[in-house]
Protein backbone atom coordinates (compact mmCIF):
# COMPACT_ATOMS: atom_id res chain seq x y z
CA UNK A 1 0.00 0.00 0.00
CA UNK A 2 1.47 3.35 -0.57
CA UNK A 3 1.59 6.16 1.76
CA UNK A 4 -0.90 7.89 -0.23
CA UNK A 5 -3.52 5.80 1.45
CA UNK A 6 -3.05 7.46 4.93
CA UNK A 7 -4.71 10.00 6.45
CA UNK A 8 -1.73 11.77 7.32
CA UNK A 9 -0.72 11.97 4.08
CA UNK A 10 -3.89 13.00 2.75
CA UNK A 11 -4.24 15.69 5.72
CA UNK A 12 -1.37 17.14 4.26
CA UNK A 13 -2.60 17.19 0.63
CA UNK A 14 -5.80 18.04 1.27
CA UNK A 15 -6.04 22.19 1.95
CA UNK A 16 -8.29 23.69 4.54
CA UNK A 17 -9.60 26.69 5.44
CA UNK A 18 -7.81 28.34 8.09
CA UNK A 19 -9.72 29.15 10.84
CA UNK A 20 -9.70 33.07 12.35
CA UNK A 21 -8.97 34.23 15.41
CA UNK A 22 -12.63 35.98 15.15
CA UNK A 23 -14.36 32.83 14.18
CA UNK A 24 -12.16 30.82 17.44
CA UNK A 25 -13.32 33.39 19.83
CA UNK A 26 -16.54 33.01 19.26
CA UNK A 27 -16.84 28.83 18.94
CA UNK A 28 -15.03 29.19 22.37
CA UNK A 29 -17.86 31.54 23.97
CA UNK A 30 -20.93 29.27 22.19
CA UNK A 31 -19.05 25.92 22.80
CA UNK A 32 -17.14 26.54 26.68
CA UNK A 33 -18.94 29.91 27.89
CA UNK A 34 -15.63 31.80 28.02
CA UNK A 35 -15.14 35.40 27.06
CA UNK A 36 -13.28 38.45 27.60
CA UNK A 37 -10.19 36.34 26.07
CA UNK A 38 -7.62 37.03 23.93
CA UNK A 39 -6.02 34.67 21.48
CA UNK A 40 -2.69 33.91 19.72
CA UNK A 41 -2.33 31.43 16.92
CA UNK A 42 0.13 28.50 17.38
CA UNK A 43 1.53 27.18 13.70
CA UNK A 44 1.11 23.68 13.22
CA UNK A 45 0.89 21.37 9.98
CA UNK A 46 -2.57 20.22 9.66
CA UNK A 47 -5.01 21.84 11.91
CA UNK A 48 -5.89 25.52 13.92
CA UNK A 49 -4.37 25.65 17.05
CA UNK A 50 -4.71 28.52 19.48
CA UNK A 51 -3.55 29.40 23.07
CA UNK A 52 -6.01 31.13 24.79
CA UNK A 53 -5.18 33.85 27.77
CA UNK A 54 -7.56 35.53 29.75
CA UNK A 55 -7.84 39.43 28.44
CA UNK A 56 -4.99 41.46 30.30
CA UNK A 57 -2.62 38.39 31.17
CA UNK A 58 0.12 37.45 29.36
CA UNK A 59 0.12 33.87 30.63
CA UNK A 60 -2.13 31.14 28.85
CA UNK A 61 -4.64 29.46 30.46
CA UNK A 62 -5.88 27.07 27.57
CA UNK A 63 -4.87 25.51 24.30
CA UNK A 64 -7.63 25.46 21.49
CA UNK A 65 -7.01 22.64 18.79
CA UNK A 66 -9.61 22.78 15.93
CA UNK A 67 -8.10 19.49 13.86
CA UNK A 68 -7.96 19.42 10.22
CA UNK A 69 -11.42 18.37 8.51
CA UNK A 70 -10.30 14.59 7.33
CA UNK A 71 -9.95 13.76 11.04
CA UNK A 72 -12.77 11.85 11.88
CA UNK A 73 -14.91 12.79 15.31
CA UNK A 74 -14.14 9.33 16.10
CA UNK A 75 -10.11 9.78 15.94
CA UNK A 76 -10.47 12.67 17.87
CA UNK A 77 -12.49 11.69 20.63
CA UNK A 78 -10.45 8.34 21.16
CA UNK A 79 -7.51 10.69 22.05
CA UNK A 80 -9.55 12.67 24.15
CA UNK A 81 -10.79 9.81 26.03
CA UNK A 82 -7.19 8.65 26.67
CA UNK A 83 -6.19 12.19 27.79
CA UNK A 84 -9.67 12.23 30.22
CA UNK A 85 -7.71 8.33 31.10
CA UNK A 86 -4.85 10.14 32.61
CA UNK A 87 -7.01 12.08 35.44
CA UNK A 88 -8.66 8.36 36.07
CA UNK A 89 -6.15 6.27 36.34
CA UNK A 90 -2.24 8.17 37.13
CA UNK A 91 -3.68 11.52 38.24
CA UNK A 92 -0.09 12.40 39.93
CA UNK A 93 1.17 12.46 35.91
CA UNK A 94 2.17 15.91 34.86
CA UNK A 95 0.00 15.90 31.49
CA UNK A 96 -1.90 18.71 29.92
CA UNK A 97 -5.95 18.39 30.67
CA UNK A 98 -8.54 18.05 28.58
CA UNK A 99 -11.94 20.50 29.44
CA UNK A 100 -15.77 19.41 28.79
CA UNK A 101 -17.78 21.88 26.64
CA UNK A 102 -21.31 23.36 27.76
CA UNK A 103 -22.73 20.02 26.53
CA UNK A 104 -20.28 17.94 29.12
CA UNK A 105 -18.61 16.69 25.81
CA UNK A 106 -14.73 16.18 25.29
CA UNK A 107 -15.23 17.06 21.36
CA UNK A 108 -16.83 19.87 19.90
CA UNK A 109 -17.93 19.93 16.66
CA UNK A 110 -17.57 23.84 14.36
CA UNK A 111 -19.56 23.40 11.78
CA UNK A 112 -18.53 25.71 8.12
CA UNK A 113 -20.09 25.91 5.09
CA UNK A 114 -19.37 22.23 3.57
CA UNK A 115 -17.74 20.14 6.31
CA UNK A 116 -17.48 19.56 10.33
CA UNK A 117 -14.52 20.27 12.27
CA UNK A 118 -13.66 18.60 15.57
CA UNK A 119 -11.83 20.73 18.40
CA UNK A 120 -10.91 20.09 21.80
CA UNK A 121 -9.62 22.48 24.26
CA UNK A 122 -6.86 21.41 26.97
CA UNK A 123 -5.07 22.87 30.00
CA UNK A 124 -2.10 25.48 28.94
CA UNK A 125 1.46 23.82 31.36
CA UNK A 126 3.37 26.17 32.53
CA UNK A 127 6.90 25.93 32.39
CA UNK A 128 9.91 26.15 30.41
CA UNK A 129 10.03 23.96 27.35
CA UNK A 130 12.89 21.22 27.73
CA UNK A 131 13.74 21.54 24.02
CA UNK A 132 14.73 25.72 25.09
CA UNK A 133 16.56 25.46 28.09
CA UNK A 134 20.34 26.47 27.83
CA UNK A 135 21.67 24.10 30.14
CA UNK A 136 21.63 20.36 29.19
CA UNK A 137 19.07 18.41 31.21
CA UNK A 138 20.79 17.23 34.28
CA UNK A 139 21.01 13.01 35.08
CA UNK A 140 17.64 13.49 37.37
CA UNK A 141 15.64 15.29 34.42
CA UNK A 142 16.51 12.80 32.24
CA UNK A 143 15.72 9.83 34.66
CA UNK A 144 12.44 11.57 35.40
CA UNK A 145 11.72 11.70 31.60
CA UNK A 146 12.14 8.00 31.58
CA UNK A 147 9.50 7.71 34.25
CA UNK A 148 7.35 10.21 32.90
CA UNK A 149 7.40 7.75 29.67
CA UNK A 150 6.57 4.54 31.29
CA UNK A 151 3.84 6.05 33.67
CA UNK A 152 2.19 7.29 30.20
CA UNK A 153 2.64 4.23 28.42
CA UNK A 154 1.12 1.65 31.39
CA UNK A 155 -1.96 4.46 30.97
CA UNK A 156 -2.14 3.89 27.77
CA UNK A 157 -1.65 1.13 26.71
CA UNK A 158 -5.31 -0.03 28.76
CA UNK A 159 -7.10 2.05 25.52
CA UNK A 160 -7.45 -1.07 23.15
CA UNK A 161 -10.61 0.03 21.85
CA UNK A 162 -11.34 1.63 18.05
CA UNK A 163 -7.87 1.23 16.73
CA UNK A 164 -9.10 1.77 13.13
CA UNK A 165 -10.32 5.33 13.98
CA UNK A 166 -7.05 6.49 14.69
CA UNK A 167 -5.48 5.66 11.03
CA UNK A 168 -1.95 5.78 10.26
CA UNK A 169 0.51 8.98 11.25
CA UNK A 170 3.13 9.78 9.14
CA UNK A 171 5.63 9.74 12.23
CA UNK A 172 4.78 5.68 12.57
CA UNK A 173 8.19 4.47 11.85
CA UNK A 174 6.64 1.41 10.10
CA UNK A 175 5.66 3.84 6.63
CA UNK A 176 9.58 4.81 6.70
CA UNK A 177 9.66 3.04 3.40
CA UNK A 178 6.36 3.97 1.98
CA UNK A 179 7.33 7.71 3.13
CA UNK A 180 11.20 7.47 1.65
CA UNK A 181 10.24 6.04 -1.96
CA UNK A 182 7.15 9.22 -1.92
CA UNK A 183 9.82 11.40 -0.96
CA UNK A 184 13.37 10.63 -1.80
CA UNK A 185 13.14 11.41 -5.27
CA UNK A 186 12.27 14.88 -5.23
CA UNK A 187 15.30 15.21 -2.85
CA UNK A 188 18.48 16.58 -4.84
CA UNK A 189 20.40 17.95 -2.35
CA UNK A 190 22.78 14.29 -1.52
CA UNK A 191 23.68 15.63 1.36
CA UNK A 192 20.09 15.17 3.32
CA UNK A 193 19.51 11.89 1.10
CA UNK A 194 22.70 10.01 1.55
CA UNK A 195 21.92 9.49 4.88
CA UNK A 196 18.54 9.04 4.96
CA UNK A 197 18.95 5.99 1.87
CA UNK A 198 21.57 4.69 4.65
CA UNK A 199 18.94 4.84 7.20
CA UNK A 200 15.96 3.47 4.73
CA UNK A 201 18.71 0.40 4.20
CA UNK A 202 19.35 -0.13 7.60
CA UNK A 203 15.66 -0.16 8.65
CA UNK A 204 14.73 -3.10 5.92
CA UNK A 205 16.50 -5.59 8.17
CA UNK A 206 14.65 -5.09 10.75
CA UNK A 207 11.13 -4.24 9.39
CA UNK A 208 9.38 -7.40 9.63
CA UNK A 209 10.87 -8.03 12.91
CA UNK A 210 9.03 -4.68 14.02
CA UNK A 211 5.87 -5.02 12.50
CA UNK A 212 5.24 -8.71 14.31
CA UNK A 213 5.65 -6.77 17.45
CA UNK A 214 2.47 -6.18 19.68
CA UNK A 215 1.15 -2.44 19.18
CA UNK A 216 -0.33 -0.21 21.95
CA UNK A 217 -1.43 3.04 22.62
CA UNK A 218 1.41 5.48 22.20
CA UNK A 219 2.22 9.46 22.95
CA UNK A 220 4.37 9.09 19.86
CA UNK A 221 5.88 12.16 20.32
CA UNK A 222 7.72 12.23 23.59
CA UNK A 223 10.54 14.69 22.97
CA UNK A 224 12.36 17.75 24.45
CA UNK A 225 9.56 20.19 23.02
CA UNK A 226 6.58 18.78 24.46
CA UNK A 227 8.32 18.27 27.76
CA UNK A 228 8.02 21.51 30.46
CA UNK A 229 10.04 21.91 33.50
CA UNK A 230 9.45 23.92 36.17
CA UNK A 231 11.02 26.77 35.53
CA UNK A 232 11.88 26.91 39.77
CA UNK A 233 12.69 23.59 40.30
CA UNK A 234 14.68 22.14 36.56
CA UNK A 235 14.59 18.66 37.52
CA UNK A 236 11.46 18.45 37.93
CA UNK A 237 8.72 17.56 34.69
CA UNK A 238 6.11 20.34 34.86
CA UNK A 239 4.01 19.19 32.22
CA UNK A 240 3.67 16.96 28.73
CA UNK A 241 1.44 18.33 26.18
CA UNK A 242 0.68 17.13 22.72
CA UNK A 243 -1.31 14.13 22.43
CA UNK A 244 -1.45 14.68 18.67
CA UNK A 245 -0.21 12.29 16.94
CA UNK A 246 -0.78 9.65 19.80
CA UNK A 247 -1.16 6.00 18.04
CA UNK A 248 -0.65 2.31 18.52
CA UNK A 249 2.76 0.76 17.68
CA UNK A 250 5.47 -1.42 18.97
CA UNK A 251 6.54 0.19 22.38
CA UNK A 252 10.17 -0.30 21.17
CA UNK A 253 9.24 2.83 18.72
CA UNK A 254 8.00 5.06 21.19
CA UNK A 255 10.54 4.59 23.54
CA UNK A 256 13.07 5.07 20.50
CA UNK A 257 11.16 8.33 19.54
CA UNK A 258 11.88 10.06 23.21
CA UNK A 259 15.60 8.79 22.82
CA UNK A 260 16.72 10.02 19.04
CA UNK A 261 16.14 13.76 20.88
CA UNK A 262 17.92 12.98 23.48
CA UNK A 263 21.25 12.79 21.82
CA UNK A 264 23.84 15.24 22.71
CA UNK A 265 24.91 15.65 19.03
CA UNK A 266 28.69 18.13 20.10
CA UNK A 267 29.73 15.13 22.64
CA UNK A 268 32.24 12.86 21.61
CA UNK A 269 30.71 9.65 19.42
CA UNK A 270 31.81 7.63 22.86
CA UNK A 271 29.25 9.85 25.14
CA UNK A 272 27.12 11.26 22.81
CA UNK A 273 24.26 8.52 24.19
CA UNK A 274 24.36 8.84 27.76
CA UNK A 275 21.49 11.12 27.80
CA UNK A 276 19.59 8.67 26.16
CA UNK A 277 20.71 6.17 28.66
CA UNK A 278 20.03 7.74 31.68
CA UNK A 279 16.39 8.04 30.04
CA UNK A 280 16.70 4.36 29.85
CA UNK A 281 17.49 3.99 33.58
CA UNK A 282 14.09 5.42 34.16
CA UNK A 283 11.80 4.04 31.68
CA UNK A 284 13.23 0.68 33.41
CA UNK A 285 12.78 1.83 36.95
CA UNK A 286 9.67 3.06 36.73
CA UNK A 287 8.41 -0.11 35.09
CA UNK A 288 9.68 -1.97 38.19
CA UNK A 289 8.64 0.32 40.74
CA UNK A 290 4.84 -0.74 41.08
CA UNK A 291 2.07 -1.54 43.75
CA UNK A 292 1.26 -5.19 43.03
CA UNK A 293 -1.91 -4.44 41.10
CA UNK A 294 0.05 -2.23 38.74
CA UNK A 295 2.98 -4.81 38.81
CA UNK A 296 0.28 -7.58 37.43
CA UNK A 297 -0.63 -5.43 34.97
CA UNK A 298 2.99 -4.53 33.75
CA UNK A 299 3.59 -8.58 33.24
CA UNK A 300 0.40 -9.07 31.56
CA UNK A 301 1.51 -6.39 28.61
CA UNK A 302 5.16 -7.29 28.75
CA UNK A 303 5.40 -3.89 29.85
CA UNK A 304 7.89 -5.06 32.91
CA UNK A 305 11.19 -4.09 31.33
CA UNK A 306 12.93 -3.74 27.69
CA UNK A 307 14.12 -7.77 26.38
CA UNK A 308 17.38 -8.07 24.81
CA UNK A 309 15.44 -8.66 21.71
CA UNK A 310 13.91 -5.17 22.19
CA UNK A 311 17.35 -3.61 22.65
CA UNK A 312 19.03 -4.84 19.27
CA UNK A 313 15.94 -3.19 17.53
CA UNK A 314 16.72 0.18 19.28
CA UNK A 315 19.74 1.41 17.27
CA UNK A 316 18.21 1.27 13.68
CA UNK A 317 14.84 2.63 15.57
CA UNK A 318 16.69 5.74 16.59
CA UNK A 319 18.10 6.37 13.30
CA UNK A 320 14.84 6.06 11.49
CA UNK A 321 12.99 8.41 14.03
CA UNK A 322 16.44 11.00 12.92
CA UNK A 323 15.63 10.18 9.57
CA UNK A 324 11.76 11.11 9.70
CA UNK A 325 12.73 14.24 11.59
CA UNK A 326 14.58 15.10 8.53
CA UNK A 327 11.97 14.19 5.75
CA UNK A 328 8.55 14.89 7.09
CA UNK A 329 9.28 18.52 8.06
CA UNK A 330 10.41 18.80 3.72
CA UNK A 331 6.88 16.49 3.08
CA UNK A 332 5.22 18.76 5.09
CA UNK A 333 6.76 22.13 3.20
CA UNK A 334 6.16 20.30 -0.27
CA UNK A 335 2.44 18.97 0.29
CA UNK A 336 0.89 21.31 2.40
CA UNK A 337 3.08 24.64 1.93
CA UNK A 338 4.04 24.40 5.88
CA UNK A 339 7.18 26.77 6.43
CA UNK A 340 8.68 23.89 9.12
CA UNK A 341 10.80 26.17 10.65
CA UNK A 342 8.19 27.39 12.51
CA UNK A 343 7.30 24.43 14.48
CA UNK A 344 10.16 22.10 14.24
CA UNK A 345 13.65 22.89 14.75
CA UNK A 346 16.32 24.09 11.89
CA UNK A 347 16.99 21.20 9.37
CA UNK A 348 20.71 21.08 9.89
CA UNK A 349 19.90 19.89 13.71
CA UNK A 350 17.97 17.26 12.40
CA UNK A 351 20.43 16.12 9.78
CA UNK A 352 23.35 16.57 12.16
CA UNK A 353 21.67 13.79 15.25
CA UNK A 354 21.24 11.45 11.95
CA UNK A 355 24.82 11.76 11.25
CA UNK A 356 25.72 11.64 14.40
CA UNK A 357 23.40 8.04 15.14
CA UNK A 358 25.06 6.83 11.51
CA UNK A 359 28.47 7.33 12.54
CA UNK A 360 28.28 5.69 16.39
CA UNK A 361 27.24 2.50 14.23
CA UNK A 362 24.73 -0.07 15.54
CA UNK A 363 26.96 -2.09 18.06
CA UNK A 364 28.49 0.61 19.56
CA UNK A 365 24.66 2.12 19.81
CA UNK A 366 23.47 -0.94 21.51
CA UNK A 367 26.87 -0.64 23.81
CA UNK A 368 26.21 2.54 25.18
CA UNK A 369 22.19 2.42 25.60
CA UNK A 370 22.67 -0.63 28.36
CA UNK A 371 21.57 0.79 31.36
Amino acid sequence: MGIEAYEGYRALCEPHERISEHDALIFLKDQYRLSNITLRRIMTERDDTFSVSVAQSTRPKWILKIEHPSESREAVLMRAQAIRSFEELDSSLPVTRIFANRSDALVSAMERQNHTRYATLTSFVAGEMLSHMREPASDLLLFNMGKALARIELVLAKQQSCEDHLGRVLWDMRLFPEICEATLPAISDIHMRKPIERALDDYLTIHKRVCELPEYMCHGDFHPGNVMVDSNMPNVIAGIIDFGDMHRMPLICDVATCLCYAIATHARVDTALAPCRRILQGYSWQLSAHDDDQRRYARSTSLMHLSDEDYSLLPILIEVRSALAVILPYLAQTLAGVDASHYIANPETRLRRLITVQNIGHRECEAQLQP
